[in-house]
């Protein structure tokens, strides 16, 4: 019996003194910025009692292990194609939602019409000069 327990002492000192160890290597994930409004998806409007409007969006992309990806993007209120409000910068990491209560400009939406307000993301396109001729 003595035997068995001394084989098993020595084994057991053998194996923990001869060991090798993989080191663990612990990777601390990067934070990326992207500017982009690819992958943002407008998951709600409400309007509220004091004629402001809540949006809130989601960033649908995804990222990798070693990366924490935000992305950044302009957005801006339109009623019937014209721009009804300031512009607003906004920064969403991957797969999570960004919510904000914003106010349109007075006299721009006629009462009643304010669930027809949309939300445009990116900046609103460059009217063409009338003077050219093209």
């Amino acid at each position: 019996m003595r035997k068995v327990i001394a084989f098993i002492l020595f084994t057991s000192v053998f194996v923990c003194v001869n060991a090798q160890y993989v080191p663990l290597n612990i990777v601390r994930a990067e934070d990326v910025t992207i500017e982009s409004k690819e992958g943002i998806v407008v998951q709600s409007t409400s309007v509220n009692t004091d004629k402001s409007i809540t949006v809130t969006l989601y960033n649908s992309n995804s990222d990798r292990d070693y990366e924490r990806n935000t992305y950044t993007f302009v957005w801006y209120l339109s009623y019937k194609g014209n721009r009804v409000s300031d512009y607003y910068t906004e920064a969403i990491r991957c797969r999570r939602t960004s919510s904000r209560t914003v106010h349109f400009w007075p006299g721009e939406v006629p009462n009643g019409y304010e669930k027809y307000v949309t939300v445009q993301l990116g900046r609103e396109p460059r009217k063409k000069d009338p003077r050219d001729d093209d």
